[in-house]
């Protein structure tokens, strides 16, 4: 009768006995990461962490792309002053009317019922203040 070879792999420092199979798979994955890794050595490749210092991670220095850029910040707080101070040219009513519709997102039918206003009426003034905020951001 033939001897069956015991196999066993480390795990968290303790030797565990496994079948031939699990053996197989575990090392021959060990063995291709070493692979990979013996090769990035060879080719020069170097990984963010081999660039840690005291002051700083090595991950770090990875740019986020789905954070927006500087020049995009700038541009658009300089366009929410620049909107801020043509709100402030408008009539107490079309300021009303701009804050209403756009910043407590009231329907127009809302702002009707609530201002005492034709909603067609409301309509126009709408469009009409529009054109005119239009008008004041172009300057």
């Amino acid at each position: 009768m033939a001897e069956r070879k015991v196999h066993y792999i480390r795990i968290e420092g303790t030797l565990v006995e496994v079948n031939k199979e699990i053996y197989d798979t575990y090392y021959g994955i060990e063995r291709h990461a070493k692979t990979l890794d013996e090769k990035d050595e060879r080719n020069g490749k170097v990984s963010y962490n081999a660039m840690d210092t005291d002051e700083m991670l090595g991950e770090d220095m990875i740019p986020d792309l789905n954070s927006p850029s500087v020049e995009d910040i700038v541009v658009t707080r300089m366009m929410r002053e620049k909107l801020r101070e043509c709100l402030s040219l408008l009539s107490a009513f079309e300021q009303e009317l701009v804050n209403a519709l756009f910043f407590e997102c009231m329907s127009e039918r809302e702002f009707s019922y609530k201002s005492g206003v034709p909603q067609r009426t409301v309509n126009y003034r709408k469009r009409r203040t529009l054109c005119k905020l239009k008008k004041l951001l172009k300057k």
